[in-house]
């Protein structure tokens, strides 16, 4: 088997903790990214990230993002993918949001989204941009730990109580014999908290054009 890349120092200390996020100040990393943005936002580019509802059992959590900024959530419960995807498509159209920025949950139901708005899909347990990570999924939500450690990222606060409360639940599992790092699985997290992450999802999400800085910038649509 071929060797690892050395893990950083952050995914170092992500390795030691318990959240996908360092707590060396109780949660208020976290806390601080619950505001506007400093930057100027009219150079942003925007997105879309939305975590598909899996038959009716959880909801549907779409974002809009104007550059790392969390702007806007729209939550659908128990909608037929094609009002998912008609909402989708309106909010897209109105923010000027190129189909190349829009990332769908392609995991079970969510794969009829991408079908329709012939979007970018994201598959969870698809392979990690970076070495140390067992899936992409595990590589977004370390990614996004970094972002919340250094304050990089923000969010409008209409649903604050949820979002922390959901991205307290996410673990980072047991390295594997590879040195590879993971996180719990959503059905897991569901089991034992009775709810399920559909709103850290879609933020984690958003992390993918993070780890590929280039994907869709000479794409059209």
């Amino acid at each position: 088997m071929a060797d690892t890349v050395p893990m950083s120092k952050l995914a170092q200390a992500h390795a030691e903790a318990r959240t996908v996020y360092t707590k060396s100040r109780k949660g208020e990393d976290l806390l601080r990214c619950f505001r506007l943005p400093n930057n100027d936002k009219s150079n942003n580019d925007n997105f879309i990230t939305a975590d598909i509802a899996r038959m009716g059992d959880d909801r549907t959590v779409i974002v809009l993002w104007n550059g790392l900024h969390a702007s806007k959530f729209i939550v659908l419960k128990q909608k037929p993918i094609n009002e998912v995807v008609d909402a989708i498509n309106q909010l897209a159209q109105s923010n000027n949001v190129r189909l190349s920025n829009v990332l769908c949950d392609e995991d079970g139901i969510g794969g009829g989204a991408v079908d329709f708005l012939k979007c970018k899909g994201f598959l969870n347990g698809s392979k990690a941009v970076r070495d140390n990570y067992m899936n992409l999924k595990a590589d977004c939500y370390f990614k996004l730990g970094e972002l919340i450690t250094t304050n990089a990222i923000t969010f409008e606060t209409t649903h604050k109580d949820t979002i922390v409360k959901e991205l307290e639940m996410i673990r980072r599992e047991k390295i594997d014999s590879d040195g590879k790092l993971r996180v719990t699985n959503k059905e897991t997290l569901q089991k034992k908290y009775g709810i399920s992450p559909d709103f850290a999802d879609a933020i984690m999400m958003r992390c993918f054009y993070e780890l590929k800085k280039n994907y869709g910038k000479y794409a059209f649509g």
